[in-house]
């Protein structure tokens, strides 16, 4: 190569003339201007983070790390309208996600979100692509006094459709996902008093022995109404679900619920040991047409059946039972579980217990 300035034949890549000094540029090659119609790609003055957008039709795409990023958008546009695209509604994403998503899901759950839809009605007609946390925070807020586990699935079903919007590439920012929601105040949960308990130990009635047999096994309602006939043995059955350390385990029964278990296994007229029950047989009914209203009879509280594995932790541990044994009977595979959640302790007792009583 020949230096610019001395025309001295040179090695190729000097960067200043070994003869004259001089410093050799080349001569920067100019980007290659779009096609009409194709978009454009610039950059922003400052420090940005994605400091390139992308725009086509007077419409930003998005903003980009790099200039590479920003026109690999451009030319996966090429060929689609953005007004069918980019001006799609709030209520146009929903159609557009919901006909993927609602395959993988129950009815139940579809209906969540259907419902989920309507909490957001004054955001249908909007651009989805100029949708921010303010707006969506906006439309949640006349339901920030529900529960947190509802308001967390009208949250679920924003950031689910701004996660698809970002994947079809309308938005760059999944601005849902900084809602914020109330925080989830777990309450304590009830267990039976040796009141109550009294109470249905008088009563004698079938619903109260199966409520019994809960309160002196720590089973789970649907464990006990699917146990077959055959994993009775006296004074412990066989049973369990929901997880692997909770299927198949060995469940004591307490000494004062063996003979209502005795009692059902008498009168059993087919594979499982309530099959003899002459009130409703499937778990959910079973709350609603025995459970409860026997409760309302006795004037005990109302408290979800699950209460009654609650009565059998806490009164296991007061009893002194190990605390890996309580976990094995449980059926959970971290003894936190048991501790954290199904573990009470009343005042009089944490008072003892200062006390050194």
């Amino acid at each position: 190569m020949q230096c610019r300035k001395c025309k001295e034949n040179m090695p190729e890549d000097a960067i200043f003339c070994p003869y004259c000094g001089a410093r050799q540029e080349r001569e920067k090659r100019k980007a290659l201007k779009r096609a009409n119609g194709t978009g454009t790609v610039y950059k922003l003055q400052g420090r940005r983070r994605r400091p390139w957008v992308a725009s086509k039709s007077k419409t930003i795409v998005g903003y980009y790390e790099t200039k590479t990023a920003a026109l690999d958008a451009l030319n996966r546009l090429s060929g689609r309208s953005l007004d069918e695209r980019y001006n799609m509604t709030f209520e146009d994403v929903f159609f557009a996600w919901k006909s993927e998503h609602y395959a993988e899901l129950t009815n139940s759950g579809r209906a969540q979100y259907d419902k989920s839809f309507q909490v957001f009605s004054n955001l249908h007609g909007k651009k989805f692509r100029e949708l921010r946390t303010a707006d969506f925070q906006a439309a949640l807020e006349p339901h920030m006094g529900k529960t947190h586990s509802t308001v967390s699935k009208y949250k679920q079903l924003i950031t689910q459709m701004s996660k698809w919007a970002i994947r079809e590439e309308l938005i760059t920012t999944n601005f849902a996902s900084f809602v914020k929601i109330p925080e989830n105040v777990k309450k304590e949960k009830e267990i039976f008093s040796d009141e109550e308990i009294a109470k249905l130990e008088a009563n004698g009635s079938e619903t109260a022995k199966i409520i019994l047999m809960l309160i002196y096994t720590g089973m789970r309602i649907g464990e006990l109404f699917d146990l077959p006939l055959e994993d009775y043995h006296g004074n412990y059955v066989i049973g369990g679900e929901k997880t692997e350390a909770g299927r198949n385990r060995v469940i004591p029964i307490r000494p004062e619920g063996r003979r209502y278990f005795e009692y059902f296994a008498a009168h059993a007229n087919g594979p499982l040991l309530l099959s003899g029950y002459t009130g409703d047989k499937v778990a959910n009914n079973f709350r609603k047409r025995n459970y409860y209203p026997l409760l309302d009879k006795l004037e005990i509280k109302r408290k979800t059946p699950h209460s009654t594995r609650h009565t059998y932790a806490s009164r296991a541990r007061k009893d002194g039972m190990p605390p890996e044994i309580l976990q094995k009977i449980l059926g959970h595979s971290d003894y936190s579980t048991t501790a954290n959640i199904y573990v009470h302790t009343d005042v009089e007792e944490l008072i003892r217990a200062v006390e050194g009583k």
